[in-house]
This record gives structure tokens, sequence and C-alpha cells, in this order.
């Protein structure tokens, strides 16, 4: 739908969460992406990656639901990094990094379809965030095809929709969020792209905040790779045997395709992830630095 440019509502991440837990949390995370039920038995998905077998890659999670980063790849971070979930979300906390979504023309009350959708990466905020409607995000230049203009994201979900009080993005868009990432001499920052993605969550009352949000899609195997390859010369892990094996396991978590599919015929080359959030409303500032790029493990 077409509506005036100062019609609009920002909302930004206050708090991720990623499904730790010893009791199957992660089940309930993401979504069905490929319209699939489906069991380290199943024959019609695509085929393991890097000497996996589908009893690493499945089971799905509840109803189906698509998330071997939780499933696979959360445990084993948690192991080597226990405290990465409250660090990101410290990270938010701090006023180092959020993301951040506009809405054209949300209607104070009522369902709309049609709606349209930007994504923006928040950089620093130069304070804790008050996470009270005031809080003015410098926006990461590394969305935008303008670098000089805040509003121009190139990440758009043009089929946004509000049914009672569920807010949905549409299907088949891209989600990024980059996490700046340091260690005491360095810093970089880890890109999360989930492609084939869609979130939804619920709005308040008042379409100011929004609780039980979720977002799913699929990290694109060899990128995710790329990105914990920053972590791994971040660590000074480069070389070791045991980030060698940590690589292979990133690849045997592959269960899907980077479209969002399956295909038989095809070596998964995607791993489905899940991630639940809140939001609240925020303001779009000016841009900010880019996220450093750090250096990679060869």
């Amino acid at each position: 739908m077409t509506c005036p440019d100062d019609q609009f509502t920002v909302f930004a991440v206050k708090e991720l969460f990623f499904g730790e837990g010893n009791s199957g949390e992660w089940k309930k995370f993401g979504f069905n992406l490929d319209d699939k039920v489906s069991t380290g038995n199943s024959d019609d998905l695509c085929k393991p990656n890097a000497g996996g077998t589908g009893q690493t890659a499945y089971p799905d999670g509840d109803d189906g639901k698509d998330n071997s980063f939780g499933k696979n790849l959360l445990p084993t971070i948690l192991t080597l990094y226990p405290a990465w979930p409250q660090d990101v979300n410290n990270g938010v906390k701090n006023g180092n990094f959020t993301a951040l979504v506009k809405t054209q023309c949300l209607p104070a009350t009522g369902d709309a379809q049609g709606l349209t959708s930007k994504l923006f990466g928040g950089t620093t905020l130069g304070m804790a965030p008050k996470f009270d409607g005031t809080d003015k995000w410098p926006i990461e230049p590394g969305l935008l095809s303008d670098p000089m203009d805040p509003q121009s994201s190139t990440i758009i979900f043009p089929n946004s929709s509000v049914t009672g009080s569920l807010f949905e993005s549409g299907k088949n868009g891209t989600f990024i969020l980059s996490v700046p990432v340091k260690s005491p001499t360095k810093s970089t920052s880890i890109k999360l792209t989930l492609h084939a993605a869609r979130m939804a969550m619920n709005l308040s009352a008042d379409r100011k905040s929004a609780t039980e949000g979720m977002i799913g899609g699929v990290l694109n195997t060899e990128e995710f790779v790329a990105e914990v390859k920053k972590v791994g010369d971040l660590l000074g892990l480069c070389g070791n045997p045991l980030f060698d094996n940590l690589l292979n396991q990133v690849r045997q978590a592959s269960d899907i395709m980077t479209d969002g599919t399956q295909d038989p015929t095809q070596t998964c080359d995607g791993i489905s992830m899940g991630l639940g959030f809140e939001m609240v409303e925020a303001i779009i500032g000016d841009v900010g630095p880019a996220n450093p790029v750090g250096t990679a493990c060869p």
C-alpha cells in the first residue's frame, strides 16, 4: 500500500532469545520453512554436508520448526563460550548495537495488509538505551543503498501485515543481524544473514512495543563458516585441530537449501535458525560508523 513518508513506526530490538537450555527449548524457535516435518529417516531432504548424517541434522523442532542452529550448533557454542547469549544481550543493553524495523503506515488499531517494512542495523548509541521510544540509534551503513542516507535500507519486506496483535513480515525476505565481538586486543563483527527469512511478533495494545518475537531463516553454510572463521582469528584458534573440527561440525549441521526448500538431488547448503526477540519503539538516527570487518582464519 502507498502511504505518506512521514507515517511510520520504528521498533528496535531490546532483547534476543537463543533457545538455550537442556530441555529442548530450541524446538520452539523458528518456523517450518520447508513445509515438512522431518526426522533423521526422512528421504525427501537434501543430502548431508561434510560427511554428516540425517541423524545429526534432524529431527525438526515442534511442528516441523526448522532450527538446526539451535539443535546442533548452539550447544557447541555454549560449551566454548557459556556467556555468549548474555554477552550479546549486554551489547544491546549497553547501546553497542541493535536491529531496527521501520513499518510504513502501521495503523493505531485494526488489521492491515501489504505494509512495507525495512530492516536497519543500529550501531553505537553512546549511552545505555532507555527503551522508552526516545533512543535515537545511529544506523550502520552496511545495509544502506546510499551511505549518506540513513533511511535507504536495501532490506525490504513488502508484504508485512497485522492481524489482531500479530505482526508478520511476510515470507522469503532477508534478515541480517551484525553482532560486534571483541577480545582484549581485537574487534570484529559477526554478520548473521538469514535467507528465506520471516519474522512475527505480538504488538502491544498501543503498538509501541512487541513481545514473543520470532525470526526464522537459513544461514548459508559457507557464509556462516566465513563468519565463524572471524571468531577463530579473534580467539587465536587458527590452525588448531579443535577449531577445524568445529568448522566441520558447522557444515554437518546443514539441513536445508539456502532458499528454504529441500532438494534430494543436492547437498544441503544451509543451516536453519530461529531467534526470539522483544522490540520497543525507537528513532532512526544519522548514519553511524561502519562495523569493524576484522580478520579471519584462512
